[in-house]
């Protein structure tokens, strides 16, 4: 598959963990968070994935590059009650069947916005619709 690469990004020596949820995550972030660090580092991270197309991710299932700051981040693990931690691993994998894609596949960033334009309106609420941020996500919006 051409948009799949073993190789390394721009950013570090490794391509980047992003959890498979995030993919939609990234494309919706307009600036709002759980927590002042968590918003300055999602932004970071989305200004680095989206205005980089030739760096590289690696879609995981397990606390990521945005997780790590996150004050939900309990030891690896989300601790806010309505994202239990089996919920959001759903989450993920929902987003990697529908791509056809398994966990530990690194992508082009540049391939992002096409791989989820393929998702359907159905994937997209199963997987975002409890989300507290789904109101506020542009890229669940335009997906209505």
């Amino acid at each position: 598959m051409s948009k799949m690469k073993s190789t390394t990004n721009n950013f570090a020596s490794e391509p980047m963990k992003i959890r498979a949820h995030h993919l939609l995550c990234i494309q919706g972030f307009q600036g709002l968070g759980y927590s002042k660090k968590f918003t300055k580092n999602m932004a970071k991270i989305r200004d680095m994935i989206l205005n980089n197309p030739s760096s590289f991710i690696e879609l995981v299932v397990e606390v990521d590059s945005i997780c790590k700051v996150c004050p939900h981040n309990s030891e690896g693990k989300c601790s806010k009650e309505s994202h239990s931690e089996n919920k959001i691993r759903i989450m993920d994998s929902l987003i990697l069947q529908n791509l056809d894609i398994k966990k530990g596949s690194v992508i082009s960033s540049a391939h992002i916005p096409s791989l989820t334009s393929n998702l359907s309106r159905e994937t997209v609420k199963e997987v975002c619709g409890s989300c507290s941020w789904g109101e506020k996500c542009l890229f669940f919006q335009k997906q209505l």
